[in-house]
């Protein structure tokens, strides 16, 4: 089972006075960080609209996929759980401005209103392991047709769904990066790698007449 390392990832944070203007389609994120080596709350919504004050943060990753040469069986997206568990999380395909790079206006890169999951939603969050999503459908096809694999994880019920709970929400989940300084810590794709086509045989079919083959000759007569 080949296992992939990020080429890039980073926690983005956005500041707004209401949910539509902290992760609605068009915004760009108040900050990018893809240096520290993990998060308390590295993925987490707070509303406080009544106070003109709303945060929500994000994970952005991608994994070099080139050499993904048929679609896997299976994969599975690992992200090791620090501090907090209250968020549920779930990822989506994205399409960063450049590759092996983020910027602050990738936030806005995703399908807001019809968003394409590459992974499940998880409803328990650990922080004394790996936290294991599985790769949709969608998401193994992508592995195999995309030499860059994106994704962004957000918190599931009020970002994803762009509908905020209400005033006084606050839900956060923790993670390690690329940059933990234990690689036992570190962000993993790992996957299946799925059957190789099999070589065509040419085939053909004698009629009439006779049919010899000698010592790798073929004749027809």
């Amino acid at each position: 089972m080949p296992d992939l390392s990020p080429t890039i990832d980073g926690r983005m944070v956005t500041l707004g006075t209401n949910w539509a203007n902290t992760v609605g389609d068009g915004v760009t994120a108040s900050g990018l960080n893809t240096t520290t080596g993990y998060w308390s709350a590295g993925i987490q919504v707070i509303d406080l609209s009544a106070f003109n004050a709303t945060q929500v943060e994000r994970y952005f990753v991608e994994f070099d996929t080139s050499g993904v040469t048929s679609t896997p069986s299976s994969a599975t997206f690992k992200l090791y759980g620090y501090s907090n568990t209250a968020a549920d999380v779930i990822c989506v395909q994205a399409s960063f401005a450049s590759a092996g790079s983020l910027s602050t206006g990738d936030w806005d890169s995703w399908n807001e209103s019809s968003p394409v999951t590459y992974t499940d939603e998880l409803e328990t969050w650990s922080t004394s392991g790996y936290n294991e999503f599985t790769i949709t459908a969608a998401g193994l096809s992508a592995m195999v047709s995309l030499d860059e694999f994106q994704m962004i994880c957000l918190e599931a019920d009020n970002d994803y769904d762009q509908t905020s709970s209400g005033f006084g929400l606050s839900k956060a989940s923790g993670y390690w990066t690329r940059n933990a300084t234990d690689s036992g810590k570190r962000p993993v794709l790992s996957y299946v790698e799925g059957a190789t086509p099999s070589a065509s045989i040419p085939s053909f079919q004698v009629k009439s007449g006779i049919l010899t083959i000698n010592g790798g000759k073929l004749t027809i007569k």
